[in-house]
């Protein structure tokens, strides 16, 4: 054994003795916790520490086994860093303690422990202060636990250490004692992203440095900007373009942020449809968020808990005045099943033209412009004409190729318009019967063409309704 090794090996002793003469002053229920805790030293003990250095680290894992003899230590290292998996693989699994332990629950704790470090020891960020980042739950029978410690355990006074333990399972003690405060419910539901991605309000500002180390937006995670209802539903709006609705209906939650997002899309910000997949369940307490997901979602990038690349992700800044005015007039919109179904459509059309799913989005945008843009033009047209319900009933039953003939002739439909919609209208049919996928040029050309329908469409219902008032 070196030198070394030797030291840290009466340390650790140091440790556990310390610890040990503290844990005897704590009270029975204090005593309790001690099993509990990711900071227990109490009798048996088995410690194994992997040691790297060029930078040095160690990862410190502590057991509780039965059948093991009392403050057995072994010490695997110091081992160069660019050696330390093949000596983990090769050395260190083979331990006794690990086998009894599960060697399972241990690699994965110790993939998650040399990921972190991998990241901390980014060698562009600034050089890390010594100390002991992380402490974790192994597995509970027996009671084992990981310690992460940036630099070596050494350069620590053991008996502070021991302090800083007892002082934890303390403090687990007084938590237990006194009962938990029932947590008013704010919002209960699903939620995703808006997507693409926004901001609400002012995108900030990130230094050179910050972009570097993929600092992401993390100083406002959590922040609601927005807390409002949606059909006497609770509707949240967090400042990184997550919303949430409290219905439990998925399938009804998935509709009402749908209604929103195509509202969005109306007042010019690009906004795909929900699927079912993008929804998370959602709980918003007073103090307190929890949020679902599912990584088969296109937007499952968007949560920032789970990646530092969501930085490199272009977002869309609204104003808060522009939401809220989304969600009311999306409220009031969608009360006229007809305008609902407009805009679901409008969505649709759009979402899947994003997707480069193009035999959708034409199909979908022919539907909007046979059903209500030429209907609505050629009743509005012989309505003009005749006010006799037989004949207006005879008129209704011609097809849309003569319907936009006969607009055409009457030029309420200019030639340019009139030849636009007949080629909408011929590369829909061979997508329908020939299943011919049609070129992004006319699904680009169809879809604006939509936009400016639905627009003038919204305009004559809300004019109707303010002339209601």
């Amino acid at each position: 054994m070196s030198a070394n090794e030797e030291k840290l090996r009466s340390w650790l002793i140091e440790l556990i003795m310390y610890f040990r003469e503290e844990m005897k002053k704590l009270s029975i229920e204090e005593q309790k916790a001690v099993s509990k805790s990711v900071n227990d030293l109490s009798e048996p003990c088995q410690l194994l520490v992997i040691w790297a250095k060029e930078p040095e680290f160690q990862i410190n894992i502590i057991t509780h086994l039965n059948n093991f003899k009392d403050m057995l230590i072994e010490i695997y290292g110091p081992v160069e860093n660019s050696k330390l998996i093949q000596y983990i693989e090769n050395e260190v699994l083979k331990s006794s303690i690990i086998q009894a332990i599960g060697r399972e629950l241990v690699e994965d704790f110790l993939a998650n422990a040399l990921g972190d470090l991998r990241y901390h020891y980014n060698s562009l960020m600034d050089p890390l202060k010594p100390c002991i980042c992380t402490k974790a739950r192994i597995r509970d029978d027996p009671s084992t636990a990981g310690w992460v410690i940036i630099g070596n355990l050494q350069g620590y006074d053991a008996k502070k250490v021991a302090s800083n333990c007892i002082e934890s399972i303390v403090s687990i003690a007084r938590e237990r004692s006194t009962p938990p405060r029932e947590e008013k419910v704010i919002l209960q539901g699903f939620g995703t992203y808006i997507y693409p991605p926004i901001w609400i309000g002012e995108i900030p500002k990130r230094t050179f440095k910050e972009k570097v180390i993929a600092t992401s937006f993390r100083v406002y995670e959590g922040r609601i900007v927005l807390t409002e209802t949606y059909k006497n539903r609770p509707l949240i709006v967090m400042k990184d373009g997550y919303i949430a609705i409290g219905e439990s209906d998925k399938q009804k939650a998935q509709e009402f942020l749908n209604e929103i997002m195509s509202i969005l899309l109306l007042r010019g910000i690009p906004a795909n449809a929900v699927r079912e997949v993008d929804l998370g369940t959602a709980v918003f307490t007073e103090t307190s968020q929890s949020f679902g997901w599912s990584p088969l979602s296109s937007r499952a990038l968007l949560y920032e808990r789970l990646s530092d690349y969501f930085v490199s992700i272009r977002r869309i800044s609204i104003n808060e005045e522009n939401m809220r005015k989304a969600i009311k007039l999306a409220e009031l919109l969608t009360s006229d099943n007809r305008m609902k179904t407009l805009l679901s459509l409008f969505l649709e059309a759009y979402t899947y033209f994003q997707n480069t799913e193009y035999k959708q989005s034409l199909i979908i945008g022919w539907v909007i412009l046979e059903d209500f843009y030429i209907k609505d033009l050629w009743t509005s047209q012989v309505s003009k004409v005749t006010s006799d319900k037989h004949r207006l009933s005879k008129l209704e039953s011609w097809k849309v190729d003569a319907r936009l003939e006969a607009l055409n002739i009457s030029g309420v439909l200019t030639n340019e318009e009139f030849a636009l919609l007949m080629e909408i209208k011929d590369s829909r049919n061979e997508a329908v019967h020939k299943g011919k996928t049609p070129s992004k040029e006319i699904c680009e050309k169809c879809l604006k063409y939509i936009s400016k329908a639905v627009q003038e469409h919204v305009g004559r219902y809300v004019a109707m309704k303010f002339s209601e008032l």
